[in-house]
């Protein structure tokens, strides 16, 4: 029951990072211009950059829950606690990383001037990049953690 349930939550994980690339390929052959009016159709491109990002960053934050339960069949007290746990996996590098990734995601609910949303984008295209690394790493050591050199799932 356990695997069906981090199955489930990878597969979301990586579909979800998927929509993630499409929005800032779109975002890097449009990027946000401080002056501009833009239309509600315009606009979306990066209504979806910011909505993708955010929702990556909690479906991530939540698979790192279900993976720790999984490996250490515990679930630390913190974020803090939870995150160097997976870098003693080797999935990420940086914990702080992931503290400015909710950060950032708290901000994008909360921006509204040109100048700054342009600097969230901005900062959303530069930490997608974290965001997948870590996501080739997680598939990589699900696929060693059963004894294979192919990823454990296949969404």
């Amino acid at each position: 029951m356990q695997d069906i349930s981090i199955q489930q939550t990878f597969d979301d994980l990586k579909k979800e990072i998927g929509l993630l690339r499409q929005s800032v390929l779109k975002y890097q052959n449009k990027p946000f211009k401080v002056g501009k009016i833009y239309t509600s159709d315009e606009l979306e491109i990066y209504d979806a950059l910011s909505f993708r990002f955010m929702k990556t960053i909690d479906l991530a934050l939540s698979f790192f829950r279900s993976l720790e339960r999984y490996v250490d069949a515990k679930e630390s007290e913190t974020l803090r606690d939870r995150l160097l746990f997976i870098q003693k996996l080797r999935i990420v590098d940086d914990i702080n990383f992931w503290f400015e990734a909710r950060e950032l995601r708290g901000k994008i609910a909360h921006t509204y001037l040109p100048r700054e949303l342009k600097d969230i984008y901005e900062e959303i295209h530069k930490k997608t990049k974290t965001v997948d690394r870590c996501i080739i790493r997680l598939e990589k050591y699900l696929g060693e953690l059963h004894g294979t050199n192919k990823p454990l799932f296949n969404g």
